[in-house]
């Protein structure tokens, strides 16, 4: 059980620039890199350990309920972090799979991190950080979250992780902006077959491209954290020079 303490608002917001050692080594390779991210709590953990972003509609059934849940925890198990956007529906169920189970968390917002977005998710973002996660975002404090910051953070999702599993979407939802980006961006894909969740638009799409795995099994799901564990990854040993 999450100890549903309050947000800690006044934890201090620092920075870090691509020319950073500890800025993600993920992103740093990404041409739409942020130049600075801003952030609260342990960003090492995106150079210490592989990614996953686990995403979804914020309306979801009982079944995708169940499968974020128990996809936060099977990632957690595995020794991935979970990251998403801290909406509600599947990413909130995601990350308190995760939490629950002795995972980490990266949670990226479309706004200052002086502020939580959804409100209501201030406790869990509380959590992410009590059990050393990371609030992240390419926005300074008093930035107000607008329509297009949603989709320029859908990128950054994508973007810090080495892979991408999608629990249950419609098909022209925020999550298919992450989609899009985790294919630009060579990211491994992954999503839950459509059969199991009834009304799933988004991943009936998503198997009829061809281009992303289908989750239908629980080995299938242990199989494809075990892909993005096993992901060539190389950080730059020297800093680049713009």
């Amino acid at each position: 059980m999450l100890l549903e303490k309050p947000f800690e608002n006044d934890m201090e917001i620092l920075s870090c620039t691509f020319r950073e050692k500890h800025y993600p080594a993920a992103l740093r390779e990404l041409s739409e890199r942020p130049s600075i991210l801003y952030y609260k709590g342990n960003i090492e953990i995106l150079n210490q350990h592989k990614s996953v972003a686990i995403i979804g509609s914020r309306k979801i059934s009982e079944q995708g309920r169940r499968f974020s849940y128990w996809s936060g925890k099977t990632a957690a198990e595995a020794g991935l972090n979970v990251v998403n956007g801290l909406a509600l529906g599947c990413d909130s169920e995601a990350l308190r799979g995760a939490l629950e189970n002795g995972g980490k968390c990266i949670a990226i917002l479309p706004c200052g991190l002086d502020q939580i977005v959804p409100k209501s998710n201030e406790r869990l973002a509380g959590e992410i950080l009590r059990m050393g996660g990371c609030l992240l975002s390419e926005y300074k404090m008093g930035t107000r979250p607008e329509r297009y910051r949603y989709i320029e953070r859908d990128r950054l999702q994508s973007g810090v992780s080495q892979g991408v599993l999608v629990i249950e979407a419609g098909e022209s939802s925020g999550t298919m902006h992450t989609v899009d980006f985790a294919r630009s961006q060579a990211r491994r894909l992954a999503c839950y077959y459509s059969a199991l969740l009834g009304k799933a638009p988004g991943n009936q799409a998503l198997e009829m491209s061809g281009m992303t795995e289908v989750i239908k099994t629980e080995t299938d799901l242990k199989a494809f954290m075990q892909k993005i564990l096993q992901t060539e990854w190389y950080q730059q040993l020297t800093l680049p020079l713009e």
